[in-house]
C-alpha cells in the first residue's frame, strides 16, 4: 500500500502531461507484468480522474458520470486514508441521466473522508442518494463517521465561510453562478454518527 501512495505522489509531482503519455501506459503495463496490479488499478484511475477534470470543466455532464468519477475518487482515497471505504448510491428512477455540472460532489465526498473518517473507528461509510422533490433535484451525501461540531454545522448553514473548508465555499460560489437562489445546501448531524449534506438544484434531465 505504502509503494503504491509513493508512486502516487510522484505521477501528481510528474504533472499531468505524463499521465496521458506512452511513458505512463509503459509503467502501467510493467507494474501487469510484475503482478502489481494495485498499482496499474491506481494509475489507470488517476489518469481517468484528471482527463475527467480538465475536458470541459464546469460544464454539464450526467448523475451517472458523475458516479463513475466518484468510484475512482474514492479507490485512490481510501488507498490515501489506509482504510477501505464503503460507497454506495441509491439513484432514484432515471435520474442517473439528469445533467450536473462537473464535480459539485466531490468537496462534500473530500469532507467526509478528511473530518468525519479520519480518526474514527470502525467501517466508513459513505452513501449518496439522488431523488426528486418537486422540481428539483435532491442529493444527499451522507457519512457514518464524526459529527460536525456544533458551533461549525451552525456556521455552515448559515453560509459562513469556514477555515480549512474552502471546497465548501467553492462549492456555493459555484451554485450560486449556475443557479442562483435556486440551489440550496443544507448540512445535518445525524444519530447515532454521521453527517448528511443535502443539495437540491434545479431537475434539468438530459435531452434525447
Amino acid at each position: 500500500m505504502y509503494l503504491a501512495i509513493n508512486i502516487l505522489g510522484l505521477l501528481v509531482f510528474l504533472g499531468i502531461g505524463f499521465l496521458f503519455s506512452k511513458d505512463k501506459k509503459a509503467i502501467n503495463w510493467k507494474a501487469i507484468e510484475n503482478e502489481q496490479y494495485e498499482i496499474s488499478e491506481m494509475l489507470v484511475a488517476l489518469a481517468d480522474i484528471l482527463r475527467y477534470a480538465i475536458n470541459d470543466a464546469g460544464e454539464f455532464t450526467t448523475i451517472d458520470a458523475e458516479k463513475g468519477w466518484l468510484e475512482k475518487y474514492i479507490l485512490l482515497q481510501q488507498e490515501k486514508l489506509g482504510e477501505e471505504i464503503e460507497l454506495e448510491f441509491k439513484i432514484q428512477d432515471s435520474y442517473g441521466k439528469c445533467k450536473i455540472h462537473k464535480m459539485l460532489l466531490q468537496p462534500f465526498v473530500e469532507n467526509a473522508i478528511k473530518y468525519s473518517f479520519r480518526g474514527y473507528e470502525g467501517a466508513h461509510r459513505l452513501t449518496i442518494e439522488v431523488s426528486k422533490a418537486e422540481e428539483q433535484m435532491h442529493i444527499i451525501i451522507a457519512n457514518n463517521g464524526r459529527h460536525i461540531e456544533e458551533d461549525q454545522l451552525k456556521d455552515l448553514n448559515m453560509g459562513k465561510e469556514i477555515k480549512n473548508h474552502f471546497g465548501i465555499s467553492n462549492v456555493r460560489k459555484r451554485l450560486k453562478l449556475y443557479y442562483g437562489e435556486d440551489a440550496v445546501i443544507y448540512f445535518e448531524n445525524v444519530s447515532p454518527s454521521g453527517v448528511k449534506v443535502h443539495l437540491f438544484v434545479p431537475l434539468q434531465e438530459e435531452q434525447k
